[in-house]
């Protein structure tokens, strides 16, 4: 069992490396985060010019759990950055490298995969969602091609035993479109017509604010009640060394010191990242701290 365990961190160590040595050939700083020891949400922050990545590593994906997941997909959202997990397996297989998966929203991305999208800037056009292979049609490309042919939808439908409904969606580009259905309509209309996928780009959505203005009734009421005077979003987080985001006119990194045995490690990360994510660190010994963030916010407005 120990022997078994020393392989386990020893290939981690392996594959951990093999992404920085990936960033650094992209031209990223990057910072290596160490706090909490175990079951982060975040292993690798990386910054290029205003882009700034989250980076979650795992041999197996469906390892992480979903309050590692749910930490990742916040932080992303309240500091407007990328996020992305590395992994190589997930659900029991071996990613593929042109493939990108996906678990909890975020992407889930093969070494190699990740390499080849920095270093080389090639882009894969096929998801995996659930265990269902989709890509997604580009429509204004789709519609050129469409009218390239000279054919109504009615006509392309028939032709490629589709229905009207299915095509329309297509032309919007508000439907993901099946392996299947995209290797006839790659036979027909070109590959062109699908569009690449960017990995480290995670839209931000409603779903996704959601999740953070739900995050208000959490936090200590004191520090509710200035948020909300300045209409900041607070967004606490469990396995990061930050614990608490403000996200308004600018963002706020705020860090307890409350644990003694980890402090120095757990504040030296969140300065890091307050860097790379341009965010002012507080760290919050007591309650004058909150006196001296309202004064902060105040300043900027």
């Amino acid at each position: 069992m120990k022997g078994s365990l020393l392989n386990t961190s020893s290939e981690f160590e392996l594959m951990l490396e093999n992404v920085l040595n990936t960033l650094k050939k992209g031209g990223y700083t990057i910072h290596l985060v160490s706090y909490p020891e175990d079951r982060r949400s975040i292993d690798i922050v990386a910054k290029k010019e205003k882009d700034v990545v989250l980076i979650k590593i795992a041999l197996d994906a469906d390892k992480i759990g979903s309050l590692e997941v749910e930490d990742l997909r916040k932080f992303s959202i309240a500091y407007s950055a990328s996020s992305i997990i590395v992994s190589k397996t997930y659900r029991g297989r071996e990613l593929e490298s042109d493939v990108v998966y996906v678990k909890g929203n975020i992407n889930v991305v093969s070494p190699e995969l990740l390499e080849n999208f920095i270093v080389k800037k090639e882009k894969p056009l096929i998801y995996n969602v659930k265990g269902i292979y989709v890509l997604r049609l580009d429509p204004q490309k789709f519609c050129e091609r469409r009218a390239e042919l000279n054919l109504s939808r009615g006509e392309l439908a028939e032709a490629l035993g589709l229905t009207r409904k299915a095509l329309y969606l297509y032309e919007k580009g508000e439907t993901m479109v099946s392996l299947n259905t995209a290797l006839q309509l790659a036979e027909f209309m070109g590959e062109d017509i699908f569009k690449e996928i960017d990995p480290l780009k995670d839209k931000i959505n409603e779903e996704d604010f959601a999740i953070i203005q739900s995050e208000r009734e959490r936090l200590d009421k004191e520090l509710s009640s200035i948020i909300a005077r300045y209409n900041y979003i607070g967004v606490r987080f469990r396995r990061t060394p930050v614990d608490i985001a403000l996200k308004g006119e600018k963002t706020f990194s705020i860090v307890r010191k409350d644990d003694a045995s980890n402090t120095p490690r757990k504040i030296n990360d969140a300065e890091e990242i307050a860097n790379l994510t341009e965010s002012l660190l507080i760290v919050w010994k007591e309650k004058t701290s909150l006196k001296e963030l309202e004064k902060l916010i105040k300043k900027l407005e």
